[in-house]
């Protein structure tokens, strides 16, 4: 099942590396999903993905999806050193 969370990564995934902003992940959403999100909707579901560490903001702003790290990094994070 697809989440609103699922629609804001989508967005902001297809705005490439110079990221998205809230308006343009509004108007994606509407166009790609036919569905109308409310600006605190998707500003709860940025801040919800930026904790899961699926995004981080880029500016002012605006948000990209975080780089894939590497397997190294990634056993360091949930082992540690």
């Amino acid at each position: 099942m697809t989440t609103v969370d699922d629609w804001v990564h989508e967005a902001v995934e297809a705005a490439g590396p110079r990221g998205a902003s809230v308006r343009d992940v509004q108007r994606w959403v509407d166009e790609a999903r036919g569905e109308e999100l409310a600006v605190d909707t998707i500003e709860a579901s940025l801040a919800a993905l930026v904790r899961q560490e699926r995004i981080e903001p880029v500016g002012e702003g605006r948000w990209a999806v975080r780089k894939k790290t590497g397997k190294a990094d990634a056993l360091k994070r949930l082992f540690g050193e």
